[in-house]
């Protein structure tokens, strides 16, 4: 156990981006805990909402019903609730009665979940599953998980700065122009515009059992789901950023349409991809910056004067400026022109020098033997 949890720590400590450190932390797992099927979410931590998911062994229609009934309504807080209580890892079949029955239906059932948080904040969600019926993991197999989770937690988190890195070095999209992708009250697609396929191709989930021409990430249906359950009498919205397997972001954005003569009412989704200058900001995280230090930076990153900035945020120009002394401190830098190309540049360094990363990912059409490792898996 400790020689894995050894190899865990090195791939946590790999500098991987998000995609290529789930895949390798279940094929390493994946030799010492037996599982038929899995699936592992990054999610927005400042939502909740689940970004992408690498999966095996999951029928689409149980990946439905868990981002639309299940997760939103009563596992979303036991996620984020279990590691304030000191329970990061629990079975979901002893505490969700929905759930066991849904996975139930389709054979599974939920041995192991585990919330992945780190500085108060929840990064991502991995349950392991067996066939209905088999043996429960052995005390073990939970252990090693267990002491995992820390180190899985950190490494997404730090994995998200290593997202947010590349897409630096992405190359630019020829368009940025929006894309509509229209669902009913079911959450099935009724229309998409060509854009939206092609942004939609890339934010794909990764794995599963089948790949249907109508087949939604899961993290649009998650996102229609979220607006559904927060609606009120006011108009309102629903956000996310996401990255795409080619390493450019997008911003998601769903609302309600109006309801028609039964009362139902569809989801209109537009996603585009998002601006630079929509990106460099989140990463201020890594330096610890306040909410309102982070404000600033933000702006300071679209270029708007002291004074624009203090109109815009309520504060005295003198206020502006004490924020953004702190967070130049933070930073280590100094002056405006210093902190941009802190935050643009010398930010994505250490992830755009290297050529390889240090711990060799999951390759198309690659056997793993794991006993009940992780099958193949689809590229980055």
């Amino acid at each position: 156990m400790d020689r894995t949890l050894r190899t865990i720590r090195r791939v946590c400590s790999a500098g991987l981006d998000s995609l290529a450190l789930r895949k390798e932390v279940v094929r390493r797992v994946g030799c010492e805990v037996p599982f038929e099927a899995f699936a592992f979410s990054t999610v927005d931590p400042d939502t909740g909402i689940l970004a992408h998911t690498v999966a095996d062994g999951i029928p689409l229609s149980l990946g439905a019903t868990y981002v639309e009934r299940i997760y939103p309504t009563e596992e979303a807080f036991l996620a984020m609730d279990g590691p304030r209580r000191g329970r990061p890892v629990i079975s979901m079949a002893d505490m969700s009665p929905e759930a066991q029955e849904a996975f139930r239906a389709a054979g599974l059932d939920i041995h192991v979940h585990a919330s992945l948080a780190a500085d108060a904040r929840l990064w991502g969600t991995w349950c392991l599953m067996r066939e209905w019926g088999a043996a429960p993991i052995a005390p073990r197999s939970r252990e090693l998980i267990e002491r995992s989770v820390p180190w899985i937690a950190r490494g997404l988190k730090n994995a998200a700065l290593v997202d947010e890195a590349r897409s630096i070095a992405a190359p630019l999209t020829d368009t940025v122009a929006p894309g509509v992708v229209v669902l009913d009250h079911r959450h099935r697609p009724m229309m998409r515009t060509p854009l939206a396929s092609r942004w939609l191709a890339d934010i794909a989930d990764d794995g599963g059992t089948t790949s249907e021409p109508d087949e939604l990430p899961l993290s649009v249906v998650s996102l229609a789901a979220r607006l559904r359950r927060t609606r009120t009498d006011t108009a309102t919205e629903a956000l996310l950023r996401i990255r795409g397997a080619s390493g450019s972001w997008y911003i998601l954005r769903a609302s309600l349409s109006e309801p028609d003569a039964s009362g139902a009412s569809s989801v209109v989704v537009v996603i585009r991809p998002a601006l630079r200058r929509e990106v460099a900001p989140v990463l201020s995280r890594l330096y610890a910056l306040s909410q309102r230090e982070r404000e600033v930076v933000a702006a300071v990153s679209r270029g708007e004067s002291t004074k624009c900035i203090a109109a815009s945020l309520g504060l005295s120009p003198h206020t502006v400026e004490e924020h953004l002394e702190r967070a130049c401190r933070k930073i280590g830098v100094r002056g405006r022109k210093a902190l941009v190309a802190k935050l643009f540049v010398d930010g994505y360094a250490p992830t755009l020098v290297s050529e390889e990363p240090a711990i060799r990912s999951i390759t198309t059409g690659q056997k793993e033997k794991r006993g009940d490792v992780a099958r193949s898996a689809s590229p980055a």
